[in-house]
């Protein structure tokens, strides 16, 4: 068994793994304390409850993601003409692979059972990109890769109101993975907003993405 200090850590994570994966109905809590190693008792000693489970195991799942895009988003705001766009492709994996994974598990039956994890999501993504559009756009401009004449408010509103809806478009389609989507929404967006000398780097470095990974 698990050191005390470490096993309600120890729960979340393998929970969050099991939710991701197979989705809230199919978590088993049997199942779950035979893999972590320990009782039902002592399992219920931490979580009462396997809706209470679910509710931390996305808010810490949102915690891991913010951290990872919180030290790309720095890297962003640290790099030059030509890391920008590296970090910036990063950014966008890291997202897509958010998107998809959130979207498996919170689809719209568990939005109904839990709608403040549904309200906390949209928070979240709409806290998310207030804290990093203008510092990310301002960066571009004074390294000369964004182009000064493209208006911001309107960039922000595209991207917001894209971003904010994106979980619906990955529950109601498959054709298109989401970070495929990711990918060529980018990619149309520079496309209009980068300064003509700067489109080749990005174009090679796109390019160079494996999307089927």
């Amino acid at each position: 068994m698990k050191e005390k200090s470490n096993l309600l850590g120890a729960i979340i994570d393998e929970a969050t793994r099991q939710f991701l994966a197979n989705g809230y109905k199919n978590l088993n809590i049997d199942e779950l304390v035979n893999e972590i190693g320990i009782s039902k008792a002592t399992f219920y000693k931490y979580i009462p409850s396997k809706e209470i489970l679910f509710e931390e195991s996305i808010r810490r799942y949102l915690e891991k993601f913010k951290k990872e895009i919180s030290k790309q988003i720095k890297q962003i705001l640290k790099s030059n003409k030509e890391t920008f766009f590296k970090f910036f492709i990063e950014l966008i994996r890291i997202s897509g692979e958010f998107i998809s994974s959130i979207s498996n598990v919170v689809n719209p039956q568990i939005e109904k059972r839990f709608p403040q994890i549904n309200l906390k999501l949209r928070e979240f993504t709409k806290k998310q990109i207030e804290n990093s559009f203008f510092s990310i756009v301002k960066k571009g401009r004074e390294i000369g890769v964004i182009r000064n004449d493209i208006s911001t408010e309107v960039l922000y509103f595209i991207i917001y109101t894209t971003l904010l809806n994106l979980k619906s478009f990955a529950e109601n389609q498959n054709k298109l993975p989401v970070d495929r989507f990711f990918f060529e929404y980018f990619y149309i967006i520079f496309n209009g907003i980068l300064v003509e000398d700067i489109k080749p780097i990005y174009y090679k470095q796109i390019m160079a993405v494996d999307y089927e990974k």
